[in-house]
């Protein structure tokens, strides 16, 4: 637009001196007076030089917003450079952290996928390890070394009746496919054999004067003294029928036992009751029948027909009633006490067991 203003003032300039050239050329001859060549004058000559005027202030006017405009757009590039400057930056940020992370994901699948090798390995490993026996003539050492390794803790079994060597020992046992495999003892000699055992006591080493969620989740060592935990016995009980077997023997060395037809233990929701107990045999005395369909109390956790707290009163854990004719989880003390391990028709008191063992097997 400016360079058709200049153009335009060209062109009236020209005109003009065109004007006063044809002015001058006409002074000799006779048809113009010498006065007007002399001093152009008239309305033309002025709107012409008015005109020139105009475009002169328009040609100023048009410089200043050209210069306005050239200010703002070299702000505008200025900004423009700035926020592309910011985000080349970002960008880079962006490429460097996403750089790092695809790195940081690559090593860490790295790892997984060697870990699982590691444990497919080592499962490979175990299972070949556990269809070894040991052997004939090993030493004793030998042979505890063997024990201590684990090497009989085979499996998993879907019960004791299931393992096939018949020796008592420690082994895995899967009740179903649905919940994971459990060390458990299995005792494959007395009454038969294929009993679980969930329940020992035989040297007061371990306190079982315990809270809820140790008596639901199991504590102590199952080749030792142990509580194999009331969720377990739950799952194994509603998966088929169990019976149960009780063991107990006094300071003074009398045995014996009491036997079950059916066992079965409710869920956490109905406080592991003892729902089922079938009919009783054995030679301990029937002291079992009177907790039948009782919730389970802990110190912490009030289910019983008492009106204070029977783990407390006889600080232990049962399917108490009011309170007990049994306590095998109560103190291993040699006293007649209703606090400690007690079987109460063997010998019609609450005299302190030595020896007690809880074992279920499949009917």
């Amino acid at each position: 637009m400016l360079s058709n203003v200049y153009g335009l003032v060209v062109c009236l300039n020209v005109v003009l001196l065109s004007t006063v050239q044809s002015a001058s050329n006409d002074t000799n001859s006779s048809t113009i007076d010498q006065s007007t060549v002399s001093n152009p004058s008239g309305y033309g000559f002025e709107m012409i030089m008015a005109k020139l005027d105009y475009l002169q202030y328009k040609l100023l006017e048009m410089d200043f917003v050209m210069k306005e405009h050239s200010e703002g757009i070299e702000q505008n590039q200025a900004h423009l450079e700035k926020v592309f400057g910011s985000m080349l930056w970002a960008i880079s940020r962006l490429d460097q952290a996403i750089g790092n992370n695809l790195t940081a994901l690559q090593a860490q699948s790295w790892k997984i996928l060697s870990r699982q090798t590691i444990c497919a390995n080592h499962e490979l490993m175990r299972n070949e390890i556990f269809s070894l026996q040991p052997k004939q003539g090993l030493s004793a050492s030998a042979r505890t070394l063997f024990d201590l390794q684990g090497m009989r803790h085979k499996g998993p079994f879907e019960s004791c009746q299931d393992e096939p060597s018949k020796m008592s020992g420690k082994y895995l046992i899967r009740a179903t496919n649905d919940v994971e495999p459990f060390p458990a003892y299995c005792e494959q000699t007395k009454f038969g054999g294929g009993w679980l055992v969930i329940q020992h006591r035989f040297k007061g080493s371990l306190d079982f004067f315990r809270n809820w969620t140790e008596y639901r989740d199991g504590f102590g060592s199952i080749d030792q003294e142990f509580w194999i935990g009331l969720e377990r016995l739950h799952q194994l009980t509603t998966s088929k029928p169990y019976q149960l077997m009780i063991e107990v023997e006094d300071f003074a060395g009398d045995y014996r036992y009491a036997r079950y037809k059916e066992f079965e233990i409710g869920s956490e929701a109905e406080m592991y009751s003892l729902k089922k107990l079938g009919v009783y045999s054995g030679t301990g005395g029937d002291s079992l029948t009177y907790h039948k369909g009782q919730k389970f109390t802990t110190m912490d956790r009030d289910n019983d027909g008492a009106p204070t707290n029977c783990a407390v009163t006889c600080e232990g854990a049962w399917w108490y009633n009011n309170c007990h004719h049994s306590n095998l989880n109560g103190r291993f003390m040699n006293a007649v006490d209703v606090k400690s391990i007690s079987w109460y028709h063997f010998k019609s008191s609450h005299q302190g067991m030595a020896y007690t063992r809880m074992m279920i097997r499949e009917l």
